[in-house]
């Protein structure tokens, strides 16, 4: 995996880049927001880690740039720890977010798993809990019983069940499930999550609202 951090403070950096490079992963370095944008739009990359508290341009803005340009795991790094600065950082694209101070390996662990949601997720077929999803024929499975949904219904429950436990934020769904020159508004998600409720209503399935940012798939076990 080729991996890009951006962090200011030298020892942090360094202390990352040495866990990573000894997981076998290629590092591409960067200490304030402008040089890694640079550097992810000059060169392929596979996942990025990024300070929030950066010169230039701050590591949310960064974030949101990055996850326009490319699909690609991001975790925030920074000393806030709020709910609201988190929040924000989610609300900008993060995958996921640690405090510091943090033991290199459990971010390189948190990593490894995030990774791992965005490999199931560009499957054809998933399986969330007792459900299966199959993206070529426009199958969902419950326990056996078949349903045929909506294209945009499936779309939208294929991408929320790819990724369980992920918050997406209402116009982060519209982007990815209408696209980017969709005319509507952010109440089509709410509609269409008030039906896919309607029609999977099941113990071990859950869509969760997260009030003020959208909306999470949860497999209950």
């Amino acid at each position: 995996m080729r991996l890009l951090i951006v962090e200011d403070d030298s020892s942090i950096l360094r202390l990352v880049k040495e866990t990573f490079e000894e997981a076998g992963h290629d590092v591409l370095i960067a200490t304030d927001g402008k040089t890694g944008e640079e550097l992810y739009m000059s060169q392929p990359i596979d996942a990025a880690i990024i300070d929030i508290m950066l010169p230039g341009i701050d590591g949310r803005e960064l974030c949101r740039r990055l996850k326009s340009a490319f699909d690609i795991p991001v975790i925030l790094l920074t000393a806030l720890g709020e709910w609201g600065d988190k929040r924000q950082g989610f609300e900008h694209g993060a995958d996921d977010y640690m405090t510091k101070p943090f033991i290199p390996e459990e971010l390189l662990f948190r990593l490894q798993a995030v990774s791992r949601r965005y490999e199931r997720s560009s499957a054809s077929r998933i399986q969330a809990g007792p459900l299966q999803l199959d993206l070529k024929e426009y199958e969902v499975k419950l326990e056996g019983k078949m349903f045929y949904l909506p294209k945009k219904e499936f779309e939208l429950l294929f991408q929320l069940a790819s990724f369980p436990g992920r918050v997406y934020r209402r116009e982060e769904l519209i982007e990815l499930v209408w696209g980017y020159d969709f005319e509507g508004d952010e109440r089509t998600v709410d509609v269409h999550i008030k039906r896919l409720r309607h029609r999977f209503d099941h113990p071990a399935l859950s869509i969760r609202t997260v009030r003020g940012v959208g909306y999470s798939f949860e497999v209950v076990k």
